[in-house]
Protein backbone atom coordinates (compact mmCIF):
# COMPACT_ATOMS: atom_id res chain seq x y z
CA UNK A 1 0.00 0.00 0.00
CA UNK A 2 1.09 3.56 -0.56
CA UNK A 3 2.52 5.54 2.29
CA UNK A 4 2.45 9.23 3.14
CA UNK A 5 5.03 10.75 5.44
CA UNK A 6 6.38 14.01 6.78
CA UNK A 7 9.95 14.60 7.98
CA UNK A 8 11.01 17.01 10.72
CA UNK A 9 14.67 17.91 11.25
CA UNK A 10 15.73 18.73 14.81
CA UNK A 11 18.97 20.31 15.91
CA UNK A 12 19.98 20.20 19.55
CA UNK A 13 19.71 17.32 22.01
CA UNK A 14 18.09 14.28 20.41
CA UNK A 15 16.54 13.03 23.66
CA UNK A 16 14.78 16.35 24.22
CA UNK A 17 13.44 16.32 20.66
CA UNK A 18 12.14 12.75 21.01
CA UNK A 19 10.43 13.65 24.28
CA UNK A 20 8.82 16.69 22.60
CA UNK A 21 7.60 14.53 19.71
CA UNK A 22 6.24 11.77 21.96
CA UNK A 23 4.42 14.18 24.27
CA UNK A 24 2.93 16.10 21.31
CA UNK A 25 1.60 12.92 19.68
CA UNK A 26 0.18 11.72 23.02
CA UNK A 27 -1.52 15.10 23.51
CA UNK A 28 -3.36 14.40 20.23
CA UNK A 29 -4.89 11.31 21.87
CA UNK A 30 -2.50 8.64 20.59
CA UNK A 31 -1.06 5.83 22.68
CA UNK A 32 2.56 5.06 21.85
CA UNK A 33 4.16 1.63 21.58
CA UNK A 34 7.88 1.12 20.94
CA UNK A 35 8.45 -1.51 18.27
CA UNK A 36 11.40 -3.93 18.11
CA UNK A 37 12.72 -2.31 14.91
CA UNK A 38 13.12 1.08 16.66
CA UNK A 39 9.99 2.75 15.29
CA UNK A 40 7.11 3.89 17.44
CA UNK A 41 3.53 2.90 16.68
CA UNK A 42 0.96 5.60 17.57
CA UNK A 43 -2.64 4.37 17.84
CA UNK A 44 -5.88 6.22 18.53
CA UNK A 45 -9.42 4.83 18.57
CA UNK A 46 -10.86 1.34 18.77
CA UNK A 47 -10.31 -1.25 16.04
CA UNK A 48 -13.42 -3.28 16.91
CA UNK A 49 -15.67 -0.21 16.79
CA UNK A 50 -14.09 0.83 13.51
CA UNK A 51 -14.57 -2.58 11.92
CA UNK A 52 -18.18 -2.63 13.09
CA UNK A 53 -19.17 0.93 12.15
CA UNK A 54 -16.50 1.90 9.61
CA UNK A 55 -16.21 5.62 8.95
CA UNK A 56 -19.22 6.21 11.20
CA UNK A 57 -17.21 5.22 14.29
CA UNK A 58 -16.82 8.90 15.15
CA UNK A 59 -14.06 9.77 17.58
CA UNK A 60 -13.53 6.04 18.10
CA UNK A 61 -12.25 5.58 14.52
CA UNK A 62 -9.03 3.56 14.65
CA UNK A 63 -6.00 5.44 13.30
CA UNK A 64 -2.41 4.20 13.25
CA UNK A 65 0.60 6.43 12.60
CA UNK A 66 4.27 5.46 12.62
CA UNK A 67 7.17 7.48 14.02
CA UNK A 68 10.67 6.66 12.83
CA UNK A 69 13.83 8.36 14.07
CA UNK A 70 17.23 8.56 12.44
CA UNK A 71 20.18 10.93 12.24
CA UNK A 72 21.04 12.69 8.98
CA UNK A 73 24.54 13.41 7.66
CA UNK A 74 24.56 16.76 9.49
CA UNK A 75 23.93 15.14 12.88
CA UNK A 76 20.33 16.32 13.12
CA UNK A 77 17.59 14.07 14.44
CA UNK A 78 15.06 13.33 11.71
CA UNK A 79 11.58 12.37 12.88
CA UNK A 80 9.43 10.81 10.17
CA UNK A 81 5.67 10.60 10.76
CA UNK A 82 4.02 8.22 8.33
CA UNK A 83 0.77 6.45 7.64
CA UNK A 84 -0.50 3.84 5.24
CA UNK A 85 -2.85 5.52 2.79
CA UNK A 86 -5.01 2.47 2.04
CA UNK A 87 -5.71 0.94 5.44
CA UNK A 88 -8.11 3.66 6.63
CA UNK A 89 -10.04 3.46 3.37
CA UNK A 90 -10.41 -0.30 3.78
CA UNK A 91 -11.64 0.15 7.38
CA UNK A 92 -13.96 3.08 6.76
CA UNK A 93 -14.29 3.92 3.09
CA UNK A 94 -14.02 7.53 1.98
CA UNK A 95 -15.10 8.78 5.40
CA UNK A 96 -12.43 6.66 7.10
CA UNK A 97 -9.74 7.85 4.70
CA UNK A 98 -10.76 11.43 5.45
CA UNK A 99 -10.66 10.85 9.23
CA UNK A 100 -7.21 9.26 9.02
CA UNK A 101 -5.95 12.10 6.83
CA UNK A 102 -7.27 14.69 9.29
CA UNK A 103 -5.57 12.90 12.20
CA UNK A 104 -2.29 12.79 10.26
CA UNK A 105 -2.46 16.50 9.40
CA UNK A 106 -3.44 17.40 12.99
CA UNK A 107 -0.42 15.54 14.39
CA UNK A 108 1.96 17.04 11.82
CA UNK A 109 0.63 20.55 12.51
CA UNK A 110 0.79 20.10 16.29
CA UNK A 111 4.35 18.86 15.98
CA UNK A 112 5.34 21.89 13.94
CA UNK A 113 3.79 24.26 16.49
CA UNK A 114 5.34 22.44 19.46
CA UNK A 115 8.76 22.39 17.85
CA UNK A 116 8.60 26.08 16.95
CA UNK A 117 7.60 26.94 20.53
CA UNK A 118 10.51 24.95 21.98
CA UNK A 119 13.27 27.46 21.27
CA UNK A 120 13.67 26.61 17.61
CA UNK A 121 14.55 22.93 17.85
CA UNK A 122 13.02 22.25 14.46
CA UNK A 123 14.87 23.38 11.36
CA UNK A 124 12.11 22.56 8.92
CA UNK A 125 9.84 19.91 7.66
CA UNK A 126 9.47 18.25 4.32
CA UNK A 127 6.59 16.16 3.07
CA UNK A 128 7.64 12.85 1.54
CA UNK A 129 5.63 10.87 -0.99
Amino acid sequence: MAESSYDYFFSGPHDAARHLIDSTVQAQGFALEAMPNGTTKAVRGNLATTLLFGGLAGKGFHVTLWLAYFVDDQGRLVARISRDLGTAAVKGGAIGASKAHSAFVDVATALGHAAAASAGHVEGGAPQR
